[in-house]
């Protein structure tokens, strides 16, 4: 049939039929056409995979013009966040972008220096090699999986060779976080950018957040805090462990005197653990620095007159008076002496102790001079000072021992001896005998029940000849015996018999 009778054939055969089925054959026919288009034109699309996620608006658009100039097709999702590229070039394209600078949350690193230029003072220099610093340390802060975002700011002072002129530097870092960080994790980024930046001390790095979180202060604090833990656990171990020593030696001399687990002893001890440093200053006699020694004398046989009188004023000259008489002597004496100085700090050793107290069980009724005795002893062995404060309580009462009696009780009961097992024996041979018995009568009754079945299944089996034998007609007579050889025969060959039993099922 050629295709102009087809095509006649089937005119015909769509005139026939009804006008509800032509324009429902012809929908199906549309419908179906629409979606092998569809599905066409899908199958011919790119996959599209994420290139970026998590942009800045500003890096988005840094980037879209990149691509553009690549002639790389793309998509904005995620609000502008997300950059979709073919599936097939994800690589390809984000190794030209690393390779161009245009990387998000990448910053300006040391690719500042690729370009070399002429001209460039000592100040554009430090300013590049600054802004160079704070690039790659945000892009290595980026990295972390709770960081979105890091901007790092450092102050480089410029080097000065007087001491008195030196500035330390200092670094701001502020973190977009996806998560919260750890304490360890603040501290592996302050060192970080202490082992980065020359001269940097943990102490001018101050880390913050989006939110305003102080993040350095907190780790500070945790550092603080930690270490007065620390600081306190160590005390109360030295504490605890002087109190043990003390209370081991009141055991031990108790136990030889009283006897073992006839007294208790508790110790405790107040240390001192408070730092205290005293100066005193004692002055000493010194060296002789210089002396100076001042003597006068006079004698005279008259006496001037009196004060206001032409005799007292000078020039004038009276005759003594007769019988006058005077006489004038004086030593004075000064000595300098160097003053020596003597100063002494004293720092004490923390841990000196301030207060002990000591409390005695003694187990038993004891009288008031054995109790004043042990009282006497335990205070010579802990060292005992009554201006110190020092409390001592020794009493004698009965101990409550009833658990102890009944532990005891129960771990002195008899176990079973040799007397028992000779007594017990008998019972334990019949035992053993019966379940030997009926192990016995269990394998018999497995193994008969086992031949049996061969039995049946024997006498199931047709009879016939293994080799060369073929089934008797039916009606003939069965010779004399011949079930006995097929016993015998399967015994013997089983795989035999089997193989002609299959050919028999078969035909």
């Amino acid at each position: 049939m050629n295709p102009k009778q087809m095509l006649t054939a089937f005119k015909e055969r769509w005139q026939a039929l009804p006008r509800s089925r032509q324009i429902l054959f012809t929908a199906a026919a549309a419908g179906l056409l629409a979606t092998v288009v569809y599905l066409g034109l899908v199958i011919a699309q790119p996959r599209y995979a994420p290139l970026f996620t998590g942009l800045q608006p500003k890096e988005a658009g840094k980037i879209a013009e990149e691509l553009k100039n690549m002639k790389v097709p793309y998509r904005l999702e995620d609000q502008g966040k997300t950059i979709t590229v073919p599936e097939k070039q994800v690589y390809s394209t984000r190794i030209q972008l690393a390779s161009k600078g245009v990387l998000a949350n990448s910053g300006t690193g040391f690719e500042l220096f690729d370009q070399q230029k002429f001209g460039v003072t000592d100040f554009e220099q430090q300013v590049n090699y600054q802004r160079a610093l704070e690039g790659e340390l945000g892009r290595t802060i980026a990295g972390l999986s709770e960081v979105e975002q890091a901007r790092v700011h450092l102050v480089l002072p410029k080097e000065s060779l007087f001491l008195d002129n030196r500035v330390e530097p200092s670094a701001s870092i502020l973190l977009k976080l996806k998560s919260d960080l750890k304490p360890e994790q603040v501290k592996g980024i302050m060192d970080l950018v202490v082992g980065s930046v020359q001269g940097m001390k943990p102490e001018n790095v101050h880390i913050i957040d989006t939110e305003g979180n102080v993040l350095s202060d907190n780790l500070a604090l945790a550092d603080e805090r930690a270490r007065l833990m620390k600081l306190s656990m160590d005390q109360y171990q030295v504490r605890r462990q002087y109190e043990k020593e003390l209370e081991t030696r009141i055991q031990q001399m108790l136990a030889r005197i009283l006897g073992p687990n006839k007294a208790v002893a508790m110790v405790t001890a107040d240390l001192d653990f408070d730092q205290r440093q005293t100066t005193t200053t004692t002055v000493q006699p010194g060296q002789t620095l210089s002396q100076q020694t001042v003597t006068e004398s006079g004698s005279g046989t008259g006496i001037g007159g009196a004060p206001g009188t032409p005799t007292g004023l000078p020039g004038q000259t009276v005759p003594a008076l007769t019988g006058g008489n005077s006489q004038y002597q004086k030593q004075q004496t000064t000595t300098n002496y160097q003053l020596g100085s003597q100063q002494q700090t004293l720092v004490p050793a923390p841990g000196n102790l301030r207060r002990l107290s000591v409390a005695v069980v003694l187990n038993g009724n004891y009288g008031a001079p054995q109790v004043q005795q042990v009282q006497d002893m335990v205070m010579a062995a802990v060292g005992f000072q009554q201006n110190r404060g020092d409390q001592i309580n020794v009493t004698a009462m009965p101990f409550d021992t009833s658990y102890l009696d009944q532990v005891q009780q129960e771990m002195a009961r008899p176990g079973l001896t040799l007397a028992d097992l000779k007594k017990y024996w008998p019972v334990a041979v019949g035992a053993a005998v019966l379940l030997l018995g009926l192990l016995l009568l269990l394998f018999f009754f497995i193994r008969r029940r086992r031949r049996m079945a061969a039995l049946e299944a024997e006498e199931e089996a047709p009879p016939a000849e293994v080799t060369g034998l073929q089934p008797l007609p039916e009606g003939a007579p069965q010779p004399p015996g011949a079930r006995q050889q097929v016993r015998e025969m399967a015994r013997e060959k089983p795989s035999q018999v089997a193989e002609i039993l299959k050919l028999w099922m078969k035909e």
